[in-house]
């Protein structure tokens, strides 16, 4: 057997051990420092004005599959998007599409009109909260393909959310120094009315590698985030990393999601939605009588220290082999709703619901989860394999 210079085949193993003890442990204190609030970077967080993070592309749930759980990814599926929701758990095969939608109105909670250009921006990409004009139609599409590289796998994706506010509510405005009270656009208050009349586009592309080590699979992703309304534009780039491990029929992640530089539309400091996500799930579906049944849960600290959670069981049936029927149910809550509602899940529970139709190497997906958020209630999706 050949030897190494570092004391022969387990020496060459522990050179690598080290290193790997070295990631998990300074990811298991990352997620501590977060939940905790003890990191510097979680109390200059604190210090600032807006406490909430953004932009809301950051906390839609991007897998139909999930919002039909109650926004909780379902970690021992078939990783659909996992790019997006836990890198440590990306497959090594497949192609994912989703699709939702909302139309606006001029009516109730979201027509609201309070006289403030920040407003209608500050709640297009630091809340998720309808609060300054009319909500305008919302359209959100994301997109994925993994594949085997390099022992490992690798994962593309993109997600893209177009939506906006009426600009009516931009007459009769406040101003302080010639300039919108509070406006994030560097310009008059002309300008920031015609930001808000175009909309708001926001975007995510990112990579993500998966590998498995010792037991556990580790991976992450690097992302870069856009965001523009009118004239006004920023861009910032950020990392998820994370870890899952299988232990019998579950399949449980941690991963810590969008730490990086802040986003500066115009000039004003708006901190990314940095979150921490400890998920677990059925390792695939579990055979009860006729049927086939699987769940998933999960709980998200949010930016600014509220606590998400969501979870939820799927039940499939097939009459005639690989012709399966889906049907999803889940319960989602919590302060900061985060995935489960986009922010908008206040303190209370809302159900969610979703179905499917599994083939050969196709499986359809509809999820419906209405927190009220920009992204819609209604999501549609496809998954190859």
């Amino acid at each position: 057997m050949r030897r190494y210079a570092t004391g022969g085949p387990r020496g060459h193993r522990r050179l690598f051990r080290a290193p790997v003890r070295f990631a998990v442990v300074a990811l298991g204190w990352r997620a501590v420092a977060m939940v905790g609030g003890i990191s510097s970077l979680g109390a200059q967080e604190r210090e600032r004005p807006d406490p909430r993070g953004g932009p809301p592309i950051l906390k839609l749930v991007t897998s139909t599959r999930a919002l039909g759980l109650g926004g909780a990814f379902w970690t021992g599926g078939d990783a659909d998007h996992a790019v997006f929701h836990h890198p440590g758990l990306i497959s090594g095969r497949g192609f994912d599409l989703s699709l939702g939608a909302s139309r606006g109105g001029g009516g109730g909670e979201r027509g609201e009109r309070n006289g403030r250009v920040w407003e209608i921006l500050r709640g297009a990409y630091a809340g998720g909260e309808r609060r300054g004009g009319a909500a305008k139609d919302a359209i959100h599409l994301a997109m994925s393909a993994s594949g085997a590289w390099l022992g490992g796998n690798v994962a593309a994706g993109l997600m893209v959310l177009d939506h906006g506010v009426g600009a009516g509510a931009g007459q009769g405005r406040e101003r302080e120094g010639g300039r919108v009270a509070g406006g994030p656009v560097a310009g008059d208050r002309d300008d920031a009315v015609a930001a808000a009349s175009w909309g708001v586009t926001e975007f995510v592309g990112t990579v993500g590698y998966r590998r498995e080590l010792f037991g556990f699979g580790v991976g992450a992703a690097t992302k870069v985030i856009g965001w523009t309304a009118g004239p006004a534009r920023a861009r910032t780039v950020a990392v998820d990393a994370g870890v899952s491990r299988t232990v019998w029929r579950l399949v449980g992640a941690l991963t810590v999601q969008n730490l990086g530089p802040d986003l500066k539309p115009g000039g004003r400091r708006v901190p990314l939605a940095r979150r921490v996500v400890l998920g677990a799930g059925t390792r695939g579906r579990i055979a009860v009588g006729p049927l086939d049944i699987g769940g998933a849960v999960q709980v998200a600290r949010e930016h600014g220290g509220d606590i998400g959670a969501g979870g939820g069981v799927e039940v499939a049936y097939w009459p005639i082999v690989r012709r399966v029927f889906i049907a999803r149910v889940g319960v989602a809550g919590g302060g900061g709703g985060g995935e489960g509602g986009e922010g908008a899940w206040g303190g209370g529970l809302r159900l969610t619901f979703g179905a499917g139709f599994e083939g050969d190497r196709v499986r359809l997906d509809y999820g419906y989860g209405d927190g009220g958020g920009v992204g819609g209630p209604h999501r549609v999706g496809i998954s190859i394999r």
